[in-house]
């Protein structure tokens, strides 16, 4: 009897959880959904409604049912099925060592299975995590992961310095030596010499520098960085190759804005999701 091999196309997504919105697990999962790959999903915080809105109810995730959750998972003995993890926002500085335990046990058992990063911690200068949990993910996560999508602010924390020039960043990274084995991918960057109206994304594929320039569409939704990676993701899964997967995510980002902005919106919304979906099926066919 033949033995049908086993099909990798689940994504293990440890992320926040919102009620309401399109952040967090609630667009990351989507667009993978869509994409044709199952999720396996595990919330840190249960929250009503994205931060930064005038209510916010919910919780972060208590340690123990956290804990119990992804160790329900290992003992499921699914991993051979999974493809991939991905980890965004985590609500405590322990729920970043569970993860990191997480990440640990799998990669020891499938260190084929790859590892993307999304270090959420702020943006524009601000910290949007409790205390210590963006040192812990410095300290125990961002060294596990395969691919890192940080935006410039969380490069900053990672590297312990600012910097005002795309030069200073890549002399910053390189001399760094942490990311000589990962994939980075630096969104948001405007330096002295963006031309205006410009935004740059930066990346860095053992020690290959590529700067992706797109225009800027002035509109900022919450969710943004959660569509990006999904999308990146998503493409590289599906077998583009790291830089053509960046400028496919970009290009769909773009779309997505715009259509935002001219909506005068200011939050992601189910036809987004979906259009994204549209425009990634476009640049992957090359129309």
């Amino acid at each position: 009897m033949t033995t049908m091999p086993v099909k990798r196309d689940k994504t293990i997504i440890i992320h926040s959880k919102v009620s309401y919105g399109y952040v967090g697990s609630s667009t990351t999962a989507l667009v993978l959904q869509t994409g044709r790959q199952d999720v396996i999903t595990v919330p840190t915080v249960l929250y009503s409604n994205r931060l930064g809105l005038a209510s916010v109810g919910g919780d972060v995730l208590p340690t123990a049912l956290f804990a119990s959750i992804l160790d329900g998972i290992l003992q499921l003995d699914i991993l051979a099925e999974v493809s991939s993890i991905i980890t965004g926002f985590i609500g405590s500085a322990e729920q970043v060592v569970i993860t990191a335990g997480f990440v640990e046990k799998v990669k020891a058992r499938h260190p084929d299975i790859s590892y993307l990063c999304d270090p959420v911690m702020g943006d524009a200068d601000e910290f949007y995590v409790a205390p210590g949990v963006a040192k812990a993910m410095i300290d125990r996560l961002i060294p596990l992961a395969d691919v890192l999508t940080p935006n410039s602010f969380e490069l900053q924390q990672m590297l312990g310095r600012r910097f005002a020039s795309l030069e200073e960043m890549t002399t910053a990274i390189r001399e760094n030596g942490r990311f000589s084995e990962q994939q980075l991918v630096v969104t948001s960057c405007q330096f002295a010499d963006t031309p205006p109206g410009w935004i740059d994304i930066v990346s860095l594929d053992k020690d290959q520098l590529h700067l992706e320039r797109t225009p800027r569409v002035a509109v900022d939704p919450p969710g943004t960085g959660e569509l990006f990676a999904a999308h990146m993701h998503l493409q590289m899964l599906n077998g583009a190759a790291f830089p053509l997967a960046i400028r496919r995510a970009a290009r769909v980002m773009q779309a997505v804005l715009a259509g935002i902005k001219a909506d005068n919106r200011r939050e992601m919304a189910l036809q987004d999701i979906l259009h994204s979906m549209e425009i990634a099926g476009r640049e992957a066919a090359g129309r």
